[in-house]
């Protein structure tokens, strides 16, 4: 995102001498121990374990697109299709809804960190940002 300019800018420079992304690393340490100092691990657990999974069944859901606008022969194959990843989708979604049911301020928590990510977004494409200056990225030889 700090590539095309909705993000900070610095975030997507990368360590000249060890080709790494050295303030990205940083911004990310930071922002753990942000974290570490607001909750406690149960719930920081229960934030990102309940985003994560209702992450992964939407990306199990998006082979069902991929297979249904695939015009050329196919590549790849899922065991058990469509039964397995229907199967996988129907767990993660007890999954998701037991922390919605059980801990549904954590749950709530969870989401709004999530949506909190969209205004965000939307901000940072109407502001300018340079995401036409180049980003320094160098290589180590």
């Amino acid at each position: 995102m700090a590539k095309v300019g909705v993000f900070f800018r610095q975030l997507a420079s990368v360590h000249p001498r060890f080709g790494t992304p050295a303030f990205a690393i940083l911004a990310a340490g930071v922002w753990t121990a942000v974290l570490t100092l607001t909750g406690t691990f149960e719930q920081l657990l229960t934030y990102v374990v309940f985003v994560g999974w209702a992450f992964y069944a939407l990306a199990a859901a998006s082979i069902f697109v991929y297979r249904k606008r695939q015009t050329s022969p196919m590549t790849y194959r899922v065991p058990g299709y469509p039964w397995t990843p229907a199967a996988f989708i129907a767990i993660v979604a007890l999954f998701v809804l037991n922390t919605i049911v059980h801990q549904p301020l954590r749950a709530a928590i969870g989401i709004a960190i999530v949506l909190s990510g969209v205004p965000a977004y939307f901000a940072w494409r109407k502001w300018p940002s340079g995401a036409d200056a180049p980003v320094r990225v160098s290589r180590r030889p």
